[in-house]
């Protein structure tokens, strides 16, 4: 039995109609998804009282970086998403909105997105889909510093 068939049968009736939904809302994201969170690739990395998530690759040997607060991955999906999702005609200037480094969008489009963001949400939001969580670790400062310059991680 597959991760999706067990996730239909193990959840509660009331949170299936959220499923379908945010299937219906992510199409091209939301099964890939869930297939990050099966195959465990999301670790939440905690240091101070920052959080960001690493997603492993299914695809090379290297992880993106999540960060829900900044709402930003690395990867180049979202990248060409947040691209699309910027209309010039309707970027406010910066004299009418403050400054706010990633974040929700200030159009009235739906916010980009992608499978790493997506997961992570659902790692950090569902708590029984991941079941336990041994994909937790806390860091110092220095260690982040050290994985950012390359130096293992």
């Amino acid at each position: 039995m597959d991760f999706i068939d067990r996730l239909i049968l193990e959840l509660p009736s009331d949170i299936k109609p959220l499923m379908l939904t945010l299937h219906c809302l992510f199409p091209n994201d939301f099964l890939p998804a869930l297939d990050l969170l099966d195959r465990k690739l999301v670790r939440s990395v905690h240091f101070g009282i920052t959080e960001l998530f690493l997603v492993a690759s299914t695809a090379s040997q290297e992880s993106y970086e999540v960060r829900l607060h900044a709402w930003n991955c690395s990867c180049a999906s979202f990248t060409l998403a947040a691209y699309r999702s910027q209309p010039a005609e309707t970027t406010p200037s910066p004299e009418q909105v403050p400054y706010r480094f990633g974040g929700i969008s200030q159009t009235a489009q739906m916010a980009p997105v992608c499978k790493h963001i997506l997961a992570c949400v659902l790692y950090a939001r569902c708590p029984t889909l991941v079941g336990d969580d041994t994909g937790s670790i806390a860091i110092s400062r220095e260690e982040l510093a050290g994985w950012c310059a390359g130096w293992g991680g």
